[in-house]
């Protein structure tokens, strides 16, 4: 099909991307301009680092692998945080007493 374009990245087994965000604050300088994916069956915030321009990844890292269980979205907050929720209760999950919850993510002092 001619509107078709082949995806930069693929994951087999599946990661079951929910929610995605590109970061543009100043909290992370180092991730300015990433793309952070929150990964449902993967249980990991996937950060890739792209060259828009010849449309290919440059790097991928999985942050926060298998500590919070499925993660449904991922945003930038106003403070430059990166936001990300949880989602364990809707049967598919392993829920924890503490969740569902929002995650902030700053800088390790």
């Amino acid at each position: 099909m001619a509107a078709m374009e082949t995806p930069i990245a693929f994951y087999n087994p599946a990661i079951a991307p929910s929610g995605a965000s590109f970061y543009r604050g100043r909290r992370f300088p180092q991730f300015t301009g990433n793309l952070f994916v929150a990964t449902l069956r993967g249980t990991h915030l996937l950060r890739l680092r792209l060259d828009a321009p010849a449309r290919r990844v440059l790097a991928a890292e999985r942050l926060v692998e298998g500590r919070f269980g499925r993660l449904r979205d991922v945003v930038e907050g106003p403070d430059g945080a990166i936001y990300v929720a949880t989602n364990n209760r809707d049967g598919r999950g392993s829920a924890a007493a503490n969740d569902d919850r929002i995650l902030r993510l700053v800088p390790a002092p």
